[in-house]
């Protein structure tokens, strides 16, 4: 897709993705191809519930073993790494911090526990 300010916008279709390199073998700025960890990025600021979240993006995440972020309409919050973000009409609200789901799967969680019981 390619959008101007000046006149109308392209939209180019391939069946597979063409990226072209620069003559050094390196990206275009902008250019390289999208990981499971940039549309996990789309997916925290504009959540999706699961079933609305594409085929082929679940193959992405699959593929490189992520599991995305959710949209939870109980909560109005988007779930992902044991974090809930609140959500918003325009999508996350990242200026209220995340609240923890479960604090037995936080980091350090049975470490701080072991030092109240035992000491050290």
């Amino acid at each position: 897709m390619h959008v101007y300010p000046t006149r109308p916008g392209i939209v180019e279709v391939f069946e597979e993705e063409h990226l072209q390199k620069m003559h050094d073998g390196s990206w275009y700025p902008g250019a390289q191809p999208a990981d499971a960890s940039l549309w996990a990025r789309q997916l925290l600021a504009y959540p999706r519930t699961a079933d609305r979240i594409p085929r082929w993006m679940w193959d992405i995440f699959k593929a490189e073993n992520v599991t995305p972020p959710l949209y939870n309409p109980d909560f109005r919050s988007v779930d992902w790494n044991n974090r809930r973000y609140p959500v918003a009409e325009w999508g996350t609200d990242f200026s209220a911090g995340p609240s923890v789901i479960d604090p037995a799967l936080k980091p350090g969680f049975f470490a701080s526990i072991s030092k109240k019981l035992f000491g050290g």
